[in-house]
């Protein structure tokens, strides 16, 4: 270039570069001198779901347990015979109402009609042995000795005389007590020996309803607590608990219970299926619909609800009550909001926006 030396030309292109590099740092840091401070980038906004919600207190409720039972007489007694004899009477038919004492079946006398006779005339004899022996010791012409053994004969006798009768009666087989001559096992003509079965007779009043319950459910019942029965052809009737097992039956591990329903007039019959409802305690417990119920991924059934922090939460709840405005559970907590609308479309941990139902 015009004649100068390479040298001097590098250097010149050099301290040309090294003016444009420090012009061009000057003329950057006037331009961040001049920039406003830099605003850090927004957090996007999220859209989260909308659920309605209601508000829910507990308050004691009473926690009723069910149960299945079927009706059985108060008693069932085989009447028998307690000496032997043809049957001569037989007159009461099956299904009968008969009241306590009633004959059902009559023996033939035969000879024991005679042999009361006889006793009574011996006793009459004694009697009188006996009596005339008293005055003479009174008067002093007989020993002491002598009237004894005449009273000891006198008792002989009339100890003669009961048995007689008491043979004599039972030759009446009488129903020892209130109820239904169920079945007639002797008829007229039959012969029975001592300990041979007249008929069956059962007690209808009052009539049980027995049932089984678990050893989870024993502890909640008590006795005299009432029971109400559905019967299976819709009759509605009451009761109260009188008997509660102690112990449990050894192949199906359940207790007995049963519960007495008075039934004056025997129109309740035997082998009838029941349904019971008992008052098994209290719970502080909520009503809700049961449209409220969600079926959790695990299997159990609950509630889904809002906590304090708007997430969605879950809980187990038990029924303890199903009545028309609803269902009865347990297993929430006190001023839970529940989910009314939207619970099958949110999950556990979810945050939501919530309207309560009284805003619709």
């Amino acid at each position: 270039m015009f004649g100068l030396p390479k040298s001097v030309i590098s250097a010149a292109i050099i301290a040309m570069l090294l003016l444009g590099y420090f012009g061009l740092r000057a003329g950057l840091r006037g331009s961040v001198a001049s920039t406003p401070d830099i605003v850090a980038p927004q957090t996007e906004t999220r859209s989260l779901p909308t659920v309605v919600v209601q508000t829910i207190m507990l308050e004691p409720h009473v926690i009723f347990a069910d149960f299945k039972g079927r009706t059985e007489p108060n008693r069932t007694v085989t009447v028998r015979s307690e000496t032997s004899g043809v049957v001569t009477n037989a007159r009461i038919d099956d299904g009968s109402f008969v009241s306590r004492g009633t004959i059902l079946c009559g023996l033939a006398i035969e000879t024991r009609s005679a042999r009361i006779a006889e006793a009574e005339a011996r006793v009459a004899a004694q009697q009188l042995d006996y009596d005339s022996a008293a005055e003479l010791e009174r008067k002093g012409w007989t020993t002491a000795s002598r009237t004894t053994a005449l009273k000891a004969s006198l008792d002989q006798a009339e100890a003669a005389l009961v048995s007689a009768r008491l043979e004599l009666q039972k030759t009446f087989i009488r129903a020892p007590f209130n109820g239904v001559f169920e079945t007639r096992f002797a008829e007229q003509g039959d012969f029975l020996a001592p300990g041979g079965a007249c008929g069956d007779i059962v007690d209808l009043d009052p009539i049980i309803v027995s049932f089984e319950a678990s050893e989870n459910e024993i502890g909640g019942l008590k006795l005299g607590e009432p029971a109400s029965i559905t019967l299976a052809n819709g009759a509605s009737i009451s009761g109260d608990i009188r008997y509660v097992a102690r112990t449990a039956d050894a192949r199906t591990r359940t207790f007995r219970a049963e519960v007495a329903v008075e039934n004056p007039d025997s129109e309740l019959p035997s082998g009838v299926t029941a349904a019971l409802r008992i008052e098994v305690g209290m719970a502080d417990a909520a009503l809700l619909s049961p449209a409220s119920l969600v079926l959790h991924d695990n299997g159990s059934v609950g509630v889904r609800y809002v906590n304090d922090d708007n997430i969605i939460a879950f809980a187990n709840i038990e029924i303890i009550d199903d009545v028309p405005e609803g269902i009865w559970v347990t297993g929430l907590p006190t001023g839970a909001s529940v989910l009314l609308e939207g619970q099958d479309f949110v999950r556990e941990g979810t945050e939501v926006i919530t309207v309560p139902v009284e805003d619709i």
